[in-house]
């Protein structure tokens, strides 16, 4: 029962503390002018993307027409966007088939980030026919009615071809 009492007397005494320690140190209602997303990927070729970076950060595997559904964390990105935005995407792509030897060739682009009135939770990552790359800060995945971007990846029916060969 004392030491009951004893931590009943500590918690306000802690809170006291932390309270005054939190008034000095200056805390402001203004938000840094950075913010995190996850990156998440979107491929909607026929390759397999075995890995991408963007900026460095480490984005995944992607087979082909497929992605969303998770990301890896973390991006840096500013808080409010600006003419000139970019970022560096480097990728490998191989080929799907699973009977093919694994060559895997790397590519590099720097790809313009597109225009966001507000920050996001994610960088969606979109790889498309042709080498195209597109960047979008976005609060979800590519599957929204509201989404700016391509919309999520779908294979034809034909897909995979390898096994429609004998058919």
């Amino acid at each position: 029962m004392e030491i009951m009492k004893r931590n009943l007397i500590k918690a306000p005494l802690a809170l006291a503390f932390l309270l005054s320690v939190a008034g000095c140190s200056g805390f402001s209602s203004e938000l840094p002018p950075t913010a995190t997303a996850g990156l998440d990927g979107y491929n909607s070729t026929p390759d397999h993307i075995g890995q991408f970076y963007v900026n460095g950060q480490w984005g995944g595997n992607i087979y082909a027409y497929s992605g969303g559904g998770s990301y890896v964390c973390c991006l840096v990105y500013p808080r409010k966007w600006h003419e000139g935005l970019t970022a560096t995407v480097r990728w490998t792509t191989s080929s799907s088939n699973p009977a093919d030897p694994i060559k895997q060739t790397w590519h590099e682009k720097v790809v313009p980030i597109e225009k966001y009135e507000q920050t996001g939770t994610r960088l969606n990552v979109h790889f498309l026919p042709n080498e195209e790359v597109r960047l979008i800060i976005w609060n979800g995945f590519a599957k929204g009615s509201n989404y700016p971007g391509p919309h999520a990846p779908k294979a034809p029916a034909d897909w995979p071809p390898w096994e429609h060969r004998h058919r």
